[in-house]
C-alpha cells in the first residue's frame, strides 16, 4: 500500500504534468515549454521527487520480480543483446538484404541510400573493434542516471535540472553538429555530436511533453545524434491490456519509419510499452514499412509524418474555472488524464 511520502511525491509530478498540459492548450507549445523551464522551484521539485520515487518507491517494487523487468534493467538488457550477443550483425545483415531486393526494383528512388553510403563505410569500420569499446548511450531526461552503473557503458546523462553527473539540457531546443559544445562551467550542454551515440533512451520521457509535435522533435533529434545501426530505446506508461493502445503504438512505428527508424523490438510488460527502433544505414529500409501499410479509415487518423501521440492527446480537457489559475483541476479530470503513469503502488 502506497505511504503518505509516495502520494505526496506522485502528486508532485502529476501537478506538474497537469499544468504543463494545461498550458499547452491555454498558450501554445512554445510559449507553455518556456513558462515551464522559467519555473525553477517547480523543476527542482519536480526532479526531486522523480529520484525519490525510483530510488525508495519503484526499487522496492523491482526486487520483487513479478514477472515483469524493471525498466532500468529492460533497457541494459536490450543494449548488451543487441551490441554485445550479435544483434546488430543479424539486423546489418537484414537490412542489407532488404536494400537489395529494394534496389532490384525499376525506377526506385537512390536519394537517401546515397546519402548514407559514408555512414555504411564509417559502420563497417567500427564493427572491427566494436566488441572492445563501451557503448555510448544518451539518456534523455535520466533524473538520477540510473544507467552510469553498468561499466558497459559510457552515459551522457541529460535532464532538465540535473542531480550530480548529469548535464542540464534541454533536447528539444539543443544544437546538434560536429562536437558537443559544454557551457563555461562545463555544467550544461550546449550542442550534441551528430551520429556519435549507439544509443539513446527515453525512459518516461515522450509523456512528460504536453505537445504531439514536440515528441517529434524529440525523436528527430535522437536521429540525428544517432550512428547509422544505432538504437532508440522508448518506455512509455501504460496499465491497459495490450491491445487497448495498439493504434498509437501502430502511429509511432508509422511515423518513425518515416523518419528512418526501423522497429526491431516491442513488449508489453506490465503497466509499460517498451519498445527499440534501429536508426536504418538505409533510409529507404525504414520507409519501404510505411509504404506497405493499407490503413482503415479508423486507424488512419492517428497516423502522421510529423506527429507522435498519446492517449491523453484524444482526451478532452475540462477545467473548473476556465480563466483562473491553471494549477486548479477537477479531480476526476486529474485522476483520467495521468492514469496511465506508473506513480501507484502497483507500478514500477
Amino acid at each position: 500500500m502506497a505511504t503518505e511520502e509516495h502520494k505526496r511525491l506522485a502528486d508532485v509530478v502529476k501537478g506538474t504534468h497537469a499544468l504543463l498540459r494545461a498550458e499547452y492548450h491555454q498558450y501554445g507549445a512554445k510559449i507553455a515549454w518556456e513558462r515551464h523551464l522559467a519555473r525553477n522551484d517547480v523543476l527542482q521539485e519536480y526532479a526531486a521527487s522523480m529520484q525519490k520515487l525510483a530510488v525508495k518507491c519503484w526499487a522496492n517494487n523491482n526486487s520483487k520480480r513479478d514477472g515483469t523487468y524493471c525498466r532500468v534493467e529492460w533497457i541494459k538488457t536490450q543494449c548488451k543483446e543487441y551490441f554485445l550477443s550479435g544483434g546488430k550483425e543479424k539486423y546489418d545483415k537484414r537490412e542489407q538484404d532488404i536494400n537489395t531486393k529494394i534496389s532490384l526494383l525499376p525506377e526506385n528512388s537512390r536519394v537517401e541510400n546515397q546519402t548514407c553510403e559514408n555512414d555504411r563505410i564509417d559502420m563497417e569500420n567500427e564493427s572491427l573493434n566494436f566488441h572492445e569499446q563501451r557503448l555510448s548511450i544518451l539518456d534523455v531526461g535520466s533524473c538520477y542516471n540510473p544507467l552510469s552503473t553498468d561499466n558497459a557503458f559510457d552515459v551522457t546523462a541529460i535532464d532538465l535540472t540535473p542531480a550530480a553527473g548529469i548535464f542540464k539540457c534541454d533536447f528539444l531546443n539543443v544544437a546538434i553538429g560536429k562536437e558537443k559544445v559544454l557551457s563555461w562551467d562545463t555544467q550544461e550542454i550546449h550542442q550534441l555530436p551528430a551520429n556519435f551515440f549507439d544509443s539513446v533512451v527515453f525512459s518516461l520521457l515522450l509523456e512528460y511533453l504536453p505537445c504531439p509535435k514536440q515528441r517529434y522533435v524529440c525523436c528527430r533529434n535522437a536521429y540525428d545524434v544517432l550512428k547509422s545501426g544505432g538504437i532508440l530505446i522508448i518506455v512509455s506508461p501504460d496499465s491497459k491490456h495490450v491491445g487497448a493502445n495498439a493504434r498509437l503504438m501502430k502511429s509511432w512505428r508509422y511515423t518513425l519509419s518515416k523518419m528512418g527508424f526501423m522497429r526491431i523490438k516491442y513488449e508489453k510488460l506490465r503497466h509499460i510499452h517498451c519498445l527499440v527502433f534501429r536508426k536504418c544505414v538505409w533510409k529507404d529500409v525504414a520507409i519501404r514499412w510505411s509504404k506497405l501499410q493499407n490503413f482503415s479509415e479508423t486507424d488512419r487518423k492517428y497516423m502522421s509524418e510529423t506527429e507522435i501521440f498519446i492517449p491523453q492527446d484524444f482526451q478532452t480537457i475540462c477545467f473548473k474555472e476556465k480563466q483562473e489559475r491553471l494549477d486548479k483541476y477537477d479531480e476526476i479530470h486529474l485522476a483520467t488524464a495521468f492514469s496511465e503513469l506508473p506513480f501507484n503502488n502497483e507500478m514500477f
